[in-house]
């Protein structure tokens, strides 16, 4: 029915609701979104306002040091703060659009990956995701692509035993860095719903229980005001990083097995294309045909990378795996890579296709981040925000063996390239400065992770805290594996389901 500023409200005020939403980002809005117009009075409470401001922005505030087995540890204390939006639309704001499923594999439980494995197959996501990518305004996403036939469209000739095969990536223009307008009605319309309410500027800082039942929600304004909220059923939607800090600043709701906020996982880039000393990270194609299907013209324009499907993560024992090309100009005088790089190019033509030209493109590779009970949020007890809240610490760390199949993943497809007459791959980093070269993105995974045994999982595979018996966690922090693509079309699929099971569970009541 309305945007309401809960500084507004008398000091006190009660907010009663059938269901409260806890946080306005894209999971928070998708599921008023699917309510909106039916019989359940919905709440949604937002920390910030219409836009980002500097006083709200700053109650992420905390520290993070990314680990790395045989790297030097790397302080990253601004992303906690700076990794995330908090005002309505959340990270939408600053989000560019890229959309893609997760893999089949990335549902399977695969024996070479502790702590591998959903509680849902990617079969019984291909509906959710339907209704996300109609949602974004996008093209959807099959189990099968179709096959293109133009010359320029053509995936790469890879042995299909590699294992390696074209994942189709999608930008939509529904984010605040591609169309505002589209985003700014996607994040408003919706409250003009006779049942949705938004408060803005309401900060949860503590849920409320009795046993294993929910009894309200604390809210605290910047400005001073308190109040509270009642519902029969919470939803908590505040992302990989407030999920956990709530839940753990809540006397450690959730986390009777020591599950809330280990298991962090983020995506990391990785490439070298500023070392005039040596090669940068490169894709000679022997094909003199433009790679659009892999490296657009345009932006918003369909493309492909280049995934290892569970084939190759069979036979190499491996995780998921990207390799993204793009159009780069390593001609031109001020390129920062070294010319060994053209030359490379120019004899994998050569020797390929028996041709003076091919193509020559800029790669980075991103590879799944494990689950690690080590890569965890915890709060600090000396450090609070001014509304009292502990501040979190991430400890992100990467094992020995998410290097070791980066690399093994790297070999695999430079000998399939090569092996097929493709062309060749440049690759220059060393292990031990893998850390220090990599790319940090936004994405915030695994802290209250799904699974159906409590001793495994925070939530079930519905979403509901197995420790309460009304409470639901919405985002990227109940995926149990990372995948290797945007989380965010697998986070409005996931909302897109957990709105279904609560329209079937009220009917059912």
């Amino acid at each position: 029915m309305a945007i309401i500023d809960a500084r507004a409200l008398p000091d006190a005020s009660l907010l009663e609701a059938d269901l409260v939403i806890i946080g306005g980002g894209l999971a928070g809005i998708t599921l008023a979104k699917e309510l909106a117009g039916g019989p359940l009075k919905v709440v949604v409470l937002e920390s910030g306002g219409r836009e980002m401001e500097p006083e709200t922005q700053a109650l992420y505030a905390g520290a993070c040091v990314q680990k790395a087995d045989g790297n030097k540890d790397r302080p990253l204390h601004d992303y906690p703060v700076q990794s995330r939006v908090r005002a309505l639309g959340g990270s939408g704001h600053v989000w560019g659009g890229r959309c893609g499923p997760l893999d089949p594999a990335d549902f399977a439980e695969r024996a070479w990956i502790p702590y591998s494995g959903w509680p849902i197959s990617r079969e019984a996501m291909q509906p959710y995701y339907d209704r996300a990518c109609d949602l974004l305004e996008i093209d959807r996403f099959p189990l099968e692509r179709p096959k293109a036939t133009e010359p320029n469209l053509q995936p790469l000739a890879l042995d299909p035993e590699a294992g390696f095969f074209p994942a189709p990536r999608v930008h939509a223009r529904i984010s605040g860095r591609a169309d505002r307008p589209a985003f700014d009605r996607f994040r408003t319309q919706f409250a003009e719903a006779p049942n949705i309410d938004v408060y803005l500027y309401a900060n949860v800082i503590r849920i409320r229980r009795d046993r294993s039942t929910i009894t309200g929600l604390d809210i605290a304004c910047l400005s001073g005001k308190r109040h509270t909220a009642k519902a029969a059923r919470y939803v908590l939607a505040t992302g990989g990083i407030e999920n956990v800090r709530l839940l753990l600043a809540s006397d450690n709701l959730g986390n009777r097995h020591d599950l809330v906020g280990r298991f962090f996982q983020g995506h990391l880039t990785y490439s070298n294309d500023s070392d005039a000393q040596r090669e940068g990270s490169a894709f000679a194609a022997s094909r003199t045909e433009p790679l659009d299907l892999y490296a657009p013209a345009q932006r918003y324009g369909p493309h492909c990378v280049i995934g290892a499907g569970l084939t190759a993560q069979k036979r190499m024992k491996t995780g998921n795996f990207t390799a993204t090309l793009f159009r780069a100009n390593f001609s031109n005088a001020d390129a920062k890579v070294a010319a060994d790089t053209q030359t490379i190019g120019k004899s994998s033509v050569q020797l390929d296709k028996g041709q003076a030209q091919g193509n020559l493109l800029g790669f980075f590779a991103m590879t799944e981040h494990f689950p690690n009970p080590d890569s965890r949020i915890t709060l600090d007890p000396d450090q609070k925000d001014v509304l009292g809240m502990p501040r979190v610490r991430l400890d992100w760390a990467h094992g020995r063996k998410d290097y070791a199949d980066l690399e093994k993943t790297i070999d695999g497809l430079a000998n399939a390239l090569g092996a097929s007459g493709e062309g060749r791959l440049c690759w220059s980093l060393r292990r031990d400065e893998l850390l220090a070269s990599s790319n940090a993105s936004r994405h915030h995974m695994g802290t209250t992770r799904m699974h159906d045994d409590p001793t495994k999982g925070v939530v079930d595979a519905n979403g509901r805290l197995h420790e309460a018996d009304n409470l639901y966690v919405a985002g990227s922090s109940v995926f149990p594996t990372s995948g290797i693509v945007n989380p965010t079309l697998t986070i409005l699929a996931l909302t897109m389901r957990l709105a279904d099971h609560l329209k079937s569970e009220k009917k059912a009541a």
